[in-house]
Formats: C-alpha cells, structure tokens, sequence
C-alpha cells in the first residue's frame, strides 16, 4: 500500500459486478510445506517468507536498496524446491487483480488480506 495514497475505490451502490470486471491480472498463490535447513516451513508459489530487519513499508517509502526486491515472488506456482526469501509482489495501483487460492496440504491455510476491496467468487 502506498503510504500517501487514499484509501480503497468506494464501490457505490454494488456497482462492481464479478464478471464485468476488466481483470488486469490472475495471480494463483499456492501454499506448500517442506523441511528447509532442518526445520519445517511453510511457502507459497515456492517462497518461505522470512522477514527483513527494516519494515518493508518503510523500505519502499524511503527507497532503501537492498531490504526487499519487487517480484521476488512468482505470479503462479513454479514448481521449484522452496527456498527463503523477503518475498514481495507488486501489483500496478487501482487495478482489479483477481487471485486465486491454492492449498494441496492436508491442513488448513489461513490467508489474512487487508487494505483493499475483495469479493471472494468461489
């Protein structure tokens, strides 16, 4: 999220209707799990996220290099082994994305999504 940006397009009266919508973009994210230098991690499209010592918000506000690289994370699932990284993806401001879920584990992913507008479709 842009930190001088105004918040999310209104959707007045419901007026964005699945279907009529120009989608600029399908990601499919899809989670894994796997042993990584000896310990359980967890991943998606192949990325175990591990966090950078500076805020990524603070990163991207103040271009500091060398804290995060912008698609650092696949748009689908690649198929590599998984590996670590300060995984983040860019998306182009105001566009509708549409993101599909993918989980082949046997337990339960959780997905926290916040500061936009969504529809879950299916």
């Amino acid at each position: 999220t842009n930190l001088t940006a105004s918040g999310p397009r209104p959707n007045p009266q419901g007026s964005y209707h699945y279907g009529m919508i120009n989608i600029s973009r399908t990601i499919k994210l899809q989670s894994s799990a796997a042993q990584v230098n000896g310990k359980q991690r967890y991943a998606v499209n192949s990325v175990s996220f591990i966090p950078a010592d500076t805020p990524l918000k603070l990163a991207d506000y103040f271009k500091i290099d060398g804290v995060f690289q912008v698609g650092s994370i696949p748009d689908s699932p690649s198929g590599k082994p998984m590996y670590l990284d300060t995984s983040v993806m860019g998306a182009d401001f105001r566009a509708f994305v549409e993101i599909v879920f993918q989980n082949h584990e046997s337990i339960v992913q959780s997905w926290h999504i916040d500061g936009y507008s969504f529809w879950v479709v299916g």
